[in-house]
């Protein structure tokens, strides 16, 4: 049986996974792997010239990884429920 989960419900469990002990460590890894600068490079010297490009560089990475990543995810989900109605 299926129940009703409120957006304010799922967006909680969602935010409780993602600052676990076991995914917040990872997440300066992702952060360099998807921007492709080191840690030294996003931490930059605290200058404003230097701060700025790469905290952009690092946002654009990051929202165009998520949107990828959602694509896929929704692309995945149609296709499941197109065969499902075709198999019944």
């Amino acid at each position: 049986m299926i129940e009703n989960v409120t957006l304010l419900a799922a967006f909680g469990a969602g935010l409780l996974s993602f600052i676990s002990p076991c995914v917040l460590p990872l997440i300066p890894g992702y952060l360099s792997y998807i921007s492709g600068l080191s840690l030294d490079e996003m931490r930059g010297t605290g200058t404003a010239a230097v701060a700025a490009p790469v905290r952009s560089r690092v946002i654009v990475s990051s929202l165009a990884f998520i949107l990828g990543f959602s694509l896929v995810f929704v692309a995945l989900g149609a296709s499941a429920s197109v065969i499902g109605q075709f198999l019944m």
